[in-house]
């Protein structure tokens, strides 16, 4: 009996730790913050940045799509492109699903025009480099320039998605460099 002392002194020791530290509060996670999209492009009048529009689509997703331009005119064009998401298989969950305000019949109508750009390195982000409107063929042409910087080896994808007011019946390009 006297060997098995020091093993229920040390267990009553342990039990006794144990009890002190039940008393205080467990500790709770703080809640996720959805991550900071990077510094904004600076914008030419009359365009928006609606990078947050997408940012429910996961990685693979965009991935996925990346290359692909997208010009969005009603709400079901903007469902589609969630839905499509959605019925991809790349996500483990759905998309969370941004809102957009196309504007109505009183206003002058806005489009929501985007693409993902991939590529490999450490940093990468979207120049604008000219925004062409051609009135008498009904274009509009936003010229991009993809730039990735660093030797990491992460796969990037960047996201670049525009509100453009007034142009809603205008062929809307973007061209990606």
């Amino acid at each position: 009996m006297t060997a098995f002392r020091p093993l229920i002194g040390a267990s009553f020791a342990a039990l006794l730790l144990a009890s002190c530290a039940l008393t205080e509060p467990v500790p709770t996670a703080a809640p996720a913050e959805t991550p900071a999209l990077p510094a904004a492009t600076p914008f030419p009048g009359g365009l928006t940045d609606e990078r947050a529009v997408t940012a429910g689509i996961c990685f693979e997703s965009a991935f996925d799509a990346a290359g692909r331009v997208f010009v969005l005119r009603s709400p079901d064009e903007l469902a589609w492109l969630f839905d499509s998401s959605d019925a991809s298989g790349f996500c483990r969950r759905p998309a969370v699903r941004g809102i957009f305000d196309f504007g109505g019949a009183d206003g002058p109508g806005r489009a929501l025009a985007g693409l993902w750009s991939r590529g490999t390195g450490c940093t990468a982000d979207h120049l604008i480099e000219g925004v062409e409107v051609d009135d008498a063929a009904r274009t509009l042409t936003v010229r991009l320039r993809f730039i990735l910087e660093g030797a990491c080896p992460y796969e990037l994808v960047r996201p670049f998605w525009i509100g453009i007011t007034g142009y809603n019946e205008y062929d809307i390009r973007l061209l990606v460099e």
